[in-house]
């Protein structure tokens, strides 16, 4: 790599390596606070979906629901890899490696392309299946519509995801809220033409959120293209330079730390699916109530999972730095400030539970009461998870920071499927608690992924400093 780029190193903004804990805190909120703000207003789109999409009744709201968690369950599944570009970028540019960096978001654009086209296939093999696994017509028409005009935003995403850690890596993550926020008043405008049928367009109902997301993904990739590509001290780095080259040894790292982290999505966001569709066999009220309590709690999950990518990188650049004390002091601050912020959320969610569905559902409505009833009930069960659900997500972006994967991926699947969703299953169907014993489940499965993923953290980051 030309010189240029070890420059643009030394130029650049660099991160610190914190010499105490109140500067660690600092140095985490540096990065956290921007990327929360972004996946948050990532998730207010979501929110404006739902919402709109209430407004035409449970059926449509559940449809909105099950469509974007099947578009991004599997989605996901691709960016969990794509996540290993932060941390093998971090570590690198801890080591002071510009040209290492330069490669390994290089390579991600490479490896985001190939990775979309079996996740596009996926989706389209999950559309076929659907209406074997869901008895109502409508919302099988309605979630087929979504998955159809959304496979788009699969590559879309994903180049969006490798720029996403780039500029993180690179201590820049505020562009990523703007993006974000600039995509807010789009979603309302584009539900309002499409999906209610204004201005001449046709009223699409709940498969307007598929074609609105690959639009809105659209926007968002070109501004943070022109954002890289115009700001000296990022273009520098020549991320969109041999793009139609492979470098093996990088894309064999890439991948090597990537697949475990995807595995690992594969079993957190595929157990949530299946939730979603297991509620949909109980009654379409209780897929409803699932749809509300499920994208509040992913609302609140926004701050620890920006915290899981602050620590990825704050732990990877102090490894590569050397600074080995310090890494474990990144891990152990960003595991802490989830805690912290869950337990707010948990006291929300605990004491406000009618008017967090009312915000959804029309309480007014006789239609929405049994939606309602079981949303209030699945809200108790939802506080008392969020600080568990806060801990996993940290200590897996801790971890990942030292490259760990392979052993989390194993924590989550047995946490996951084996004992959340077993016993989930156990005790809505076979000792018919419904829709409360499938959310016991989850609880369960995370509390039991928390507790192991926190120790595996422990154990290795005490080896660091031994």
């Amino acid at each position: 790599m030309s010189s240029d780029i070890t420059h643009a190193a030394v130029a650049a903004d660099t991160l610190a390596v914190a010499p105490n804990w109140r500067r660690e805190v600092c140095e985490t909120l540096i990065l956290t606070i921007p990327i929360a703000g972004g996946l948050l207003a990532e998730m207010g789109m979501g929110v404006i979906d739902y919402k709109m999409a209430g407004e035409l009744g449970d059926v449509a709201l559940g449809a909105a629901s099950y469509g974007l968690q099947l578009i991004f369950t599997v989605m996901f599944w691709g960016m969990g890899a794509i996540a290993a570009t932060g941390a093998v970028g971090a570590q690198a540019h801890g080591a002071d490696d510009a040209a290492a960096v330069s490669r390994s978001m290089q390579q991600g654009f490479v490896m985001a392309t190939l990775l979309s086209v079996p996740i596009i296939g996926l989706l389209l093999i999950a559309r076929e299946v659907l209406p074997y696994v869901e008895d109502d017509p409508e919302v099988v028409r309605q979630v087929r519509a979504i998955v159809l005009y959304g496979l788009g935003w699969v590559p879309l995403a994903f180049w969006f995801t490798v720029l996403r850690n780039f500029v993180t890596v690179m201590r820049r993550p505020t562009i990523v809220t703007v993006c974000a926020i600039a995509g807010l008043p789009l979603a309302v405008l584009l539900n309002y033409i499409f999906m209610y049928g204004n201005w001449g367009a046709p009223a699409m109902g709940a498969a307007a959120v598929g074609m609105n997301g690959t639009i809105i993904a659209v926007l968002h990739l070109v501004m943070i293209v022109v954002y890289v590509q115009f700001v000296p001290r990022l273009r520098h780095y020549r991320v969109f330079s041999g793009l139609l080259s492979v470098n093996k040894e990088m894309m064999r790292e890439l991948f090597h730390v990537g697949i475990p982290i995807a595995l690992a999505y594969l079993f957190e966001t595929g157990l949530f699916f299946v939730s979603t569709v297991l509620m949909g066999i109980i009654s379409t009220q209780a897929l409803a109530a699932h749809s509300v309590v499920l994208n509040v709690c992913a609302v609140s999950f926004m701050v620890p999972y920006a915290l899981s990518q602050a620590a990825t990188v704050r732990v990877g650049y102090a490894v590569g730095a050397g600074q080995l004390r310090a890494a474990r002091r990144a891990g152990d601050v960003a595991v802490a400030l989830g805690i912290m912020w869950m337990l707010l959320a948990a006291a929300i969610m605990w004491f406000w539970p009618r008017l967090l569905t009312g915000f959804y559902l029309d309480s007014a409505d006789p239609a929405n009461q049994a939606a309602i009833v079981i949303a209030i009930e699945l809200f108790v069960l939802a506080a008392i998870f969020q600080v568990v659900d806060g801990t996993q997500v940290t200590t897996q972006g801790a971890l990942r920071g030292l490259k760990d994967t392979k052993v989390p991926m194993i924590i989550c699947g047995l946490g996951y499927w084996v004992f959340g969703l077993g016993s989930g299953v156990a005790l809505a169907f076979l000792f018919d608690l419904g829709a409360i014993g499938l959310w016991y489940g989850l609880a369960i499965g995370l509390a039991v992924s928390a507790a192991l993923l926190l120790l595996r953290w422990r154990r290795l980051s005490a080896r660091l400093v031994a």
